[in-house]
């Protein structure tokens, strides 16, 4: 009987020290969920704004009103516009169960939302683009799981122009200060860029997984 006791005091213990990083990530994972459907919501509103605009649309009215009714409204819009400011696209990695929306500038405040582009000039699909990411305790919680990609694996971009599908080809370390993994090449890369080793304070190395544009 003591044993029995002694067993559940131990796991209502383990809960008590895990429960707060369950919690952050539930929290965190919702918040995510709820950017991504405002981005891809927003990017519905902008074509029904374009077709609205084009006198020669072969959509008849009724199918723009059913596309209407689909919209939130204006004032709704304008606080999802705010949450989204800096929106550039929705990153997608399947093999990680990965889905986050990647934000102009690696600040603080963007990282803290989602993956920030290094470079906010580079364009996907042309150029070497940078992301960063945070690579929290909680399993699954933005880049935590980026250590387990490996050659081969797709990672797909969503912008409002369209999707761009990446081949990881290589994963490495590097030092933080060795930034020539940004460096543009001949052929279009996405190169993501998180901390190594996880939970160290302050860590010394950059974790790096590169993928190349598939043709």
């Amino acid at each position: 009987m003591r044993r029995i006791v002694g067993s559940i005091v131990l796991l209502m213990g383990v809960a008590l020290v895990f429960y707060p990083q369950i919690e952050k990530k539930w929290v965190y994972d919702r918040e995510q969920q709820l950017l991504i459907d405002s981005f891809e919501e927003l990017g519905k509103t902008e074509y029904l704004q374009q077709l609205s605009t084009d006198a020669e649309s072969r959509i008849h009215a009724k199918d723009v009103d059913r596309l209407k009714k689909s919209i939130v409204t204006n004032s709704t819009q304008d606080k999802k516009q705010e949450a989204l400011e800096g929106a550039r696209a929705i990153l997608r990695i399947d093999r990680i169960e990965l889905e986050m929306i990647v934000f102009d500038g690696a600040g603080a405040v963007n990282l803290s939302k989602g993956a920030g582009v290094i470079e906010p000039k580079k364009q996907f699909g042309i150029d070497n683009v940078g992301l960063a990411g945070h690579r929290a305790l909680a399993k699954g919680k933005q880049f935590n799981r980026l250590d387990e990609l490996a050659p081969n694996d797709v990672i797909e971009v969503t912008t409002r122009d369209g999707v761009f599908q990446y081949e990881i080809t290589r994963k490495f370390v590097v030092p933080k200060t060795d930034v020539s993994v940004l460096n543009d090449t001949d052929t279009p890369l996405l190169t993501l860029v998180t901390c190594t080793p996880i939970g160290k304070s302050n860590p010394p190395d950059r974790l790096i997984v590169q993928a190349e544009l598939k043709k």
